[in-house]
């Protein structure tokens, strides 16, 4: 597959997400993976943008995947996020695989794999016939809060509040989460807010 280089990132994103989706699955067999972040979020109807495309799975699984890539893993830890990573270009697309990552806001820290509501609410969408399994936008809301990331805040908040979401589910990744009483509070605020 060649990239056409008129494509937007977000129209080349879903050029290459059948064919990697595709490795994935292979790779993961019964494990949970999901791709997270702004395309999920887009492919979810949030306007949220970024070149990457980003997933997460088990440490075993992106050993096996990085085995059929041949790619290496390596630990990276950044402002928000730790875990053994893959990072690789497909057509010009920056993807990065993340080994369960723990994420780390300026109060709490967020580990997915033990998070089981998280993986049971995983959201199937479809793209260009491949099915696509995205973290919830509840998960997301949940996550923008603990990293202190306003605007997608923001960009959650007005789809969830026009959409409709699932609090109890909410409730789940909270108490999963062990998230402090003041991060709950925050979660919570954000969806009473009106604008």
């Amino acid at each position: 597959m060649t990239r056409d280089p008129g494509l937007t990132p977000e129209s080349a994103q879903e050029e290459i997400l059948g064919p990697l989706v595709r490795v994935i699955e292979e790779a993961a067999s019964d494990a949970p993976w999901a791709l997270v972040g702004a395309p999920a979020l887009r492919l979810q109807g949030v306007d949220a943008h970024s070149p990457n495309l980003e997933f997460m799975t088990s440490e075993q699984v992106l050993t096996t995947l990085g085995d059929m890539l041949n790619v290496p893993a390596d630990w990276g830890q950044g402002a928000h996020v730790a875990a053994n990573r893959l990072h690789f270009m497909r057509h010009g697309v920056p993807v990065f695989v993340f080994g369960d990552p723990v994420f780390h806001g300026p109060y709490d820290s967020l580990a997915p794999r033990e998070i089981p509501s998280l993986w049971d609410a995983r959201v199937r969408i479809e793209v260009h016939g491949v099915g696509v399994l995205c973290t919830p936008l509840e998960w997301e809301l949940v996550l923008a809060v603990v990293l202190a990331a306003n605007t997608r805040v923001e960009g959650l908040r007005d789809r969830m509040i026009a959409d409709g979401y699932d609090s109890r589910l909410i409730v789940r990744l909270l108490r999963e989460g062990r998230v402090a009483a003041h991060t709950e509070e925050a979660v919570w605020a954000v969806l009473e807010r009106r604008r």
